[in-house]
């Protein structure tokens, strides 16, 4: 299995920095915190507090060093002391409280024999004294061996998992502009056989995670009497600090209360509340828990969908090309499918009507003009003059014309006079 070089970034409070005689010391460096997953690679526990022996007495150069190619080296390489040594090692390295600490010593005389020693020393009187407290940028060069494996931690997942780590040194990083993921860290460095291999850059936080709701819930928090006003989580953060052991460390912050570790590594959970004037304060005792990682089965999703299996089999028989669609233009395709067979039937009886009322007004018309006709011969009225009066009237027409009228009784009981008709220019009008 081949080693793989990484180089961790992290930041130290500059409130750690302190000066006795010419000896500068930098005290808990942080080089990564159990079960973090860095670049999709897991830092375990146990792996991080068997290679942190290999930390104590390591060079702390300016930067991380490079040959005349440009390409990373081991610091205890012989041309690495000679460009970038600058008078720091590390010390005390250990591993408690979950985390990976160190101190680092400076000797000022021998940093001041180097440009970038001179910056280091200067950096360091500028924390002590106060006039620049930014947090120093260090950057741990390692070697471990990455074994593939699937999980995840700390909310993230990770593929791979570091195994026989090895620290190599801790670099100043003088020229970083903040916190971000360091140039220097990314590149080439030569292994123990002269080839070069990848460097992976990656960056701890070793701080609190904030773990405070939003939204909706966090607003019925505040309502209700956390009374966490408008402070900002850092704010929250550094109060919280202030009311822990000086060797413990915050994990996380709820809305409520937040997760701790002492320095035994211990875990404990403990309330607070946040007053109206802005300060925080610990409303309960501290109870030791531990910290349990439950995984639920899924049960929401199936490795192979009938549903879809369905549709694209209904799609592929009508011929309907579905490469390139994601789902939701299969399901609208699929449903333009299923309606087309019932549009199509619509479609049928609509003609089917207006083709049997174009048949009746046909036939209606067809005998207007018949009675139009045969009336007209009659009257003086002309056959389009009737056709305007529509059927039922030509109808009512034709039935009364055909009507005898009454005869008229002469006197004494006979009949005299000729048979009469209705006028139809009478009728008609």
């Amino acid at each position: 299995m081949k080693a793989k070089r990484v180089h961790i970034l992290s930041a130290v409070n500059a409130a750690n920095v302190s000066k006795s005689g010419s000896t500068y010391t930098i005290k808990d460096v942080c080089g990564a915190v159990d079960e973090i997953v860095m670049n999709g690679m897991l830092y375990g526990g146990d792996q991080l507090a068997a290679g942190v022996a290999s930390l104590e007495g390591k060079p702390a150069p300016a930067g991380h060093p490079k040959n005349d190619a440009g390409q990373f080296i081991s610091a205890t390489d012989g041309d690495a002391l000679l460009s970038s040594y600058a008078g720091a090692i590390c010390r005390n390295a250990r591993h408690e409280g979950g985390r990976t600490l160190f101190d680092v010593v400076v000797n000022e005389a021998q940093a001041k024999a180097h440009p970038d020693g001179v910056k280091l020393v200067e950096r360091l009187d500028a924390a002590i004294n106060g006039t620049n407290s930014d947090p120093i940028h260090v950057s741990t060069g390692l070697m471990c061996k990455a074994i593939a494996a699937n999980g995840e931690s700390l909310g993230k997942k990770y593929s791979r998992i570091a195994t026989e780590i090895n620290y190599d040194h801790v670099a100043f990083l003088l020229h970083e502009q903040g916190a971000g993921t360091p140039a220097d860290g990314v590149g080439m460095f030569l292994n123990s056989a002269g080839q070069p291999e990848e460097v992976e850059s990656v960056e701890v936080n070793s701080e609190a995670e904030d773990r405070r709701s939003t939204g909706l819930k966090a607003w019925i928090n505040r309502l209700v009497g956390n009374g966490s006003t408008d402070l900002s989580f850092d704010q929250i953060t550094s109060g919280l600090y202030a009311l822990v052991p000086k060797d413990g460390w915050i994990r996380d912050v709820f809305d409520r209360y937040a997760i701790w570790v002492g320095g035994d590594g211990r875990i404990y959970k403990q309330d607070y509340a946040v007053g109206s004037d802005g300060s925080v304060a610990f409303t309960s005792d501290p109870v030791e828990v531990v910290r349990q990682v439950e995984y639920k089965p899924v049960t929401n999703r199936q490795e192979v969908d009938p549903v879809k299996d369905k549709i694209l089999a209904a799609l592929n028989a009508a011929g309907i090309n579905v490469e390139g669609k994601d789902d939701v233009q299969l399901l609208e395709a699929y449903n333009a499918l299923q309606v087309k067979p019932v549009q199509d039937k619509l479609n049928a009886s609509n003609s089917k009507l207006i083709e049997l009322e174009a048949n009746s007004a046909a036939a209606r018309d067809a005998e207007v003009i018949t009675l139009a006709t045969e009336l007209a011969t009659n009257s003086s009225l002309t056959v389009d003059d009737l056709k305007k009066l529509g059927l039922d009237r030509l109808k009512e027409i034709k039935a009364n014309a055909g009507k005898i009228a009454a005869p008229v009784a002469a006197a004494g009981g006979g009949q005299t006079g000729a048979p009469e008709f209705y006028d139809i220019n009478t009728l008609g009008a």
